[in-house]
């Protein structure tokens, strides 16, 4: 092969690898434009970046996705912008979290209603929405969670109860609900601590006291 054609088969591979560097930097542009969109409440500006390309599926560096993102607001319109793109509602980032457990966190129960209605899981193993809720104290993000048929006695990876997080916390009315809905207050976790022994640990009196009023022992 002379010269020329190899010159020639050069340029042409080098013309190739420019031609779809391209439309990657774009839509790396695009993607980029699209969650400060997001994050700016801009909901012309999500549909329309959408419409280009943007991926709602796709994670930010912090390893969130748009959905888990908008999660965490009371966005709704937002959340539904992205569900009739196609949003994955179960996606999960490096913690193990999806976006109606981060919702559930943040005690936005509208938008874990959305969710659930649009098909997110509640009852999967380990860590869940319900666990999360517990944790703090977002009494009306629990009653919905019940409502919609959550594990009252799911575990986490290590064993811990709803009713252990809102223990930990200190959520007195928290607990009493998951009480009332019959959380399970003999469960132990991986330590060998049930809720008693959560409780007065951290010497949180009133909810020692609600616990062995409920009949709970060491």
């Amino acid at each position: 092969m002379d010269y020329l054609s190899v010159k020639s088969r050069f340029l042409s591979v080098l013309g190739v690898m420019l031609l779809f560097s391209l439309p990657f930097n774009v839509f790396a542009g695009i993607q980029d434009n699209f969650f400060w969109a997001i994050e700016k409440n801009n909901l012309s500006d999500v549909s329309m970046l959408l419409k280009k390309g943007a991926n709602p599926d796709i994670p930010n560096k912090e390893g969130y996705t748009p959905m888990m993102v908008v999660a965490q607001t009371e966005n709704l319109k937002l959340a539904q912008i992205l569900i009739d793109a196609g949003a994955k509602l179960d996606t999960r980032n490096k913690f193990g979290e999806t976006a109606i457990m981060l919702a559930s966190y943040h005690g936005r129960t509208e938008m874990v209603r959305l969710l659930y209605i649009k098909g997110a899981e509640i009852n999967h193993a380990g860590w869940n929405p319900l666990l999360y809720a517990a944790s703090g104290g977002h009494l009306d993000t629990i009653r919905l969670l019940l409502t919609g048929e959550a594990n009252i006695n799911s575990t986490s990876d290590n064993g811990t109860t709803p009713l252990m997080m809102a223990v930990r916390g200190n959520h007195l009315d928290a607990a009493a609900l998951l009480l009332s809905n019959g959380a399970d207050l003999n469960i132990k976790n991986e330590q060998g601590d049930n809720a008693l022994n959560w409780a007065e640990k951290r010497d949180h009196q009133s909810i020692v006291k609600l616990l062995k009023s409920h009949g709970a022992s060491k």
